[in-house]
């Protein structure tokens, strides 16, 4: 069977018409209609080789469902490129997660090379667990020892009872103590219970002491000199007071006086409050510091381990666009697919039908010119059996 040549440009579609059959049935009857013509039955070969006639349980997409999905393969693209944008962005963020973390190791190492080569700064910025120990020990007795020592200085500088120094003197016990006991630390508290907030006033100067270290510059210097005045020139007053209401009561009882400036007492009081103000305010300073060390390195690394959950964090929000490239592809393949099927068992199954038709021994030469169509068809596109045929990217 000779078709015409048909020249065609780039302008012209070529369409294909796919018929759906029984294939068995459908060689059977178009071989009666031609007495089982062999060039006839070449081009029903030829017609399934190109996709062009399947079996009619084959089930492609039709135009409603090929329009659907190519609505659905635009959502598909722009689902996809929105998903690798946003991935982008992530990506970039933990990259400059990363080179942070990598700084930081390397400002780990640097510390660690540095305190290897050189002892003493290794002694300096060491942490030390005894020596920490001790100071916290230390502060923590002072602390106490300053609590009732400016309570009792206190009271004892703002609340006077003349006759009841009067009558201590009588007995021979003088003043009593700048320390008070548990009685007179009750008094003092009952009088007025305010008292126990004046040795806060001192912890304050104490830490004020910590901070001004703390500044830049040599205007720390000032500032601690002037802070260092301020606590002496209290303890001082304290300490002229108690020694005023102490002179005072001996006077009125009508013994021998003595000033400041040679009463051993007065200066067992100024010199109990700010010296030891001065070597509580050190070693909080050297205990803060301390503290300090230990955590250079450890801050470093805790900073490190929250950057590492960060990263993890965000990658966890990446979008998976393996799946959606996937169902591209899936949808792309359904859309430019027009034929899939097996093409041996679909030969066979028309092949079976034209050739049942030539069955009558009248017609056996038919059959035999048709029998050696279909083995050189076979052995020209080198048709296998169970071989699948796609035929795609059709118009």
């Amino acid at each position: 069977m000779t078709n015409p040549a048909i020249e065609l440009n780039e302008d012209v579609i070529v369409t294909h018409k796919v018929d759906r059959v029984n294939l068995f049935d459908f060689g059977y009857e178009r071989a009666g209609n031609v007495n089982g013509d062999p060039d006839v039955y070449a081009t029903y070969l030829d017609r399934i080789m190109n996709g062009d006639l399947v079996e009619e349980s084959y089930r492609g997409l039709s135009d409603d469902e090929k329009k659907e999905r190519s609505k659905d393969l635009k959502m598909l693209e722009k689902e996809l490129k929105e998903a690798k944008q946003a991935n982008a962005e992530i990506e970039e963020e933990v990259k400059e997660k990363e080179k942070t973390i990598e700084n930081h190791r390397n400002d780990l190492l640097n510390i660690r090379e540095a305190r290897a080569n050189d002892s003493e700064k290794l002694k300096e910025e060491s942490f030390s667990v005894f020596k920490f120990s001790i100071n916290l020990v230390i502060l923590a007795a002072l602390s106490v020892y300053l609590f009732f020592f400016y309570v009792s200085a206190a009271f004892k500088a703002l609340y006077v009872d003349f006759e009841g120094i009067a009558e201590s003197i009588a007995a021979g016990s003088g003043t009593g103590s700048i320390m008070p006991n548990a009685a007179e630390l009750a008094e003092a508290i009952q009088y007025n219970f305010m008292l126990i907030l004046v040795p806060f006033v001192f912890y304050a100067f104490g830490w004020a002491f910590h901070v001004l270290l703390e500044m830049k510059g040599n205007r720390k210097f000032v500032f601690l000199f002037g802070l260092i005045c301020v606590t002496f020139a209290v303890d001082f007053l304290l300490a002229m007071i108690i020694h005023t209401n102490t002179e005072t009561a001996k006077e009125l009882m009508g013994l021998n006086t003595i000033p400041w400036m040679v009463s051993p007492t007065f200066y067992i009081i100024l010199f109990l409050g700010f010296l030891v103000y001065i070597i509580w305010s050190i070693l909080l300073d050297s205990l803060l510091r301390e503290w300090d060390k230990k955590h250079v390195t450890g801050n470093i690394k805790k900073i490190i381990a929250h950057l590492r959950e960060d990263i993890v964090l965000m990658q966890a929000e990446l979008i998976d666009t393996v799946a959606i490239q996937m169902k591209i592809s899936d949808y792309r393949e359904d859309l430019a697919t027009t034929f899939s099927g097996n093409l041996t068992k679909y030969i066979d199954q028309f092949s079976s039908g034209w050739i049942s038709y030539l069955s009558p021994a009248s017609m056996k030469d038919v059959k035999e010119k048709c029998l050696m169509v279909k083995k050189n068809f076979e052995e020209k596109y080198e048709v296998r059996p169970g071989q699948v045929k796609v035929v795609a990217k059709r118009a």
